[in-house]
């Protein structure tokens, strides 16, 4: 290895635990507080209280600060105040501005008689403001009068801003879908309204995509990432160093930050990764899943995201699954004695090289079908959903459709979603600036 690339992975080491320390992120996140109480511009205070309360990974600063935003700023009293955080944010005006309609967003259930209310199960943080800010407060007061959302994450920690302005524009139960259990009680400490859910975003895989599982695996390791930096590849390629050169190594991904193919090639040869890496760009799904099929073992990287869906589908194709010890990413938590290895920081050469000795010892799609496919992560649902109905004294008399993620929210049964298609041209008809027709709603 070059000495400049030495240079860089020392400032890559250093950046790396600057943001990811525990101790750290709460430094920040008491540095955030203080800012809040220094200013007199109630939208700014605001938004430092949501991003200190991001920041902490202490339950009792984290307490002491939702204190703090209920006093202040209670979601029911403040509506405007929230409502001009997110849109200050550079990311969510573009939005609104340029693509207001949702996206990789389905409706669960239509709304029924007396009451009966439909389910949209929404993705995304941008998709919530989309909605928040895009129906005009009639047309968002007829749509809460009609429907429950699932507010379904995409990063832990979430958008607290977002997710204060949703709890003030409505009077009901708050679904949320989290990206990592680790943060339920976080969510549901800010708000007594606030459900978190006891299923991820990645809970939706169905197991009748992965038939194959029990056939040979010709590729050793499986990395399936986008090619950001926050994925990680750099520790991949760091252990390679260290193993058998006659492994076969596949990478699959897309463009993120500026990042392509060609950087990450660049990199691994950088790094001296001794390997001939077999590196796949913006492949189909259906491919992906052929390849996770072939796969001995698959391994994630990642420090901190959301629930990183390739993780779980590398277990329904029966990968062992390898992961960071030190990760906060929502499938560790999947890792087990039936599904994988969980990687020591310092030691990922040699537990990748014991994970794929062992790798034939383990059975993750058996444990992944009998404990997060979709059909388990339905059934949890109806029954909170149910439950949620139940204690508001409204009616409940259909149960909620069944989806799926494959790579993006559908229905498993196509008479789903002829079943839907009179809801979505209602609310299409409505409000055509945030809803699409029925057939656009999922695959932007």
């Amino acid at each position: 290895m070059s000495l400049s690339m030495r240079i860089q992975t020392a400032v890559w080491r250093v950046e790396d635990f600057l943001r990811h320390s525990s101790h750290v992120r709460n430094l920040n996140a008491i540095f955030l507080v203080a800012r809040a109480y220094a200013s007199n511009v109630e939208a700014v205070a605001a938004r430092h209280l949501s991003r200190a309360l991001a920041f902490s990974e202490n339950p009792a600063l984290s307490r002491r600060i939702t204190a703090s935003i209920m006093k202040r700023f209670p979601p029911e009293f403040t509506q405007g105040t929230w409502r001009q955080v997110v849109e200050d944010i550079p990311n969510y005006r573009k939005i609104l501005e340029s693509d207001p309609q949702l996206t990789r967003s389905i409706l669960l259930k239509a709304p029924g008689l007396n009451g009966e209310k439909g389910v949209l199960l929404l993705y995304f943080e941008y998709n919530w403001i989309r909605l928040i800010c895009g129906l005009s407060d009639s047309e968002f007061d007829w749509f809460n009068h009609h429907f429950d959302v699932i507010l379904s994450t995409s990063w832990s920690p979430t958008d607290y801003a977002a997710l204060a302005l949703f709890l003030g524009k409505t009077t009901g139960a708050v679904f949320v879908q989290p990206c990592n259990h680790a943060e339920r009680e976080k969510l549901e400490g800010l708000h007594p309204r606030i459900v978190a859910l006891d299923s991820m975003p990645c809970d939706w895989i169905n197991p009748a995509f992965y038939t194959k599982k029990d056939q040979e695996r010709p590729i050793d390791f499986l990395m399936v990432a986008n090619w950001g930096g926050f994925k990680r590849h750099i520790d991949f390629f760091e252990a390679l160093r260290y193993l058998p050169k006659k492994l076969r190594v596949v990478l699959v991904g897309q463009k993120e930050a500026g990042r392509d193919s060609e950087y990450i090639i660049n990199l691994a040869k950088r790094l001296g990764v001794p390997q001939a890496l077999e590196v796949h760009q913006s492949i189909p799904i259906e491919k992906v899943s052929e390849l996770q099929e072939e796969a001995k073992v698959s391994l994630i990287f990642s420090r901190r995201e959301g629930c990183c869906v390739a993780a779980v589908e590398s277990l329904f194709a029966g990968c062992a699954l390898g992961m960071r010890s030190d990760a906060h990413v929502g499938p560790l938590d999947y890792i087990n004695e039936k599904t994988g290895l969980r990687l020591r920081p310092g030691h990922i050469a040699e537990d990748l090289r014991r994970l794929l000795e062992i790798s034939g010892s383990f059975d993750p799609s058996s444990w992944a079908a009998g404990e997060v496919s979709c059909h388990i992560t339905h059934q949890k649902l109806n029954q909170s959903m149910e439950e949620a109905a139940q204690v508001g004294g409204r009616p409940w008399t259909r149960d909620l459709v069944l989806p799926q993620w494959r790579p993006y929210p559908q229905y498993v049964n196509m008479e789903d979603a002829e079943e839907m298609r009179p809801a979505y041209e209602e609310l299409h008809e409505r409000s055509p600036r945030v809803f699409p027709r029925s057939g656009d709603w999922t695959a932007k």
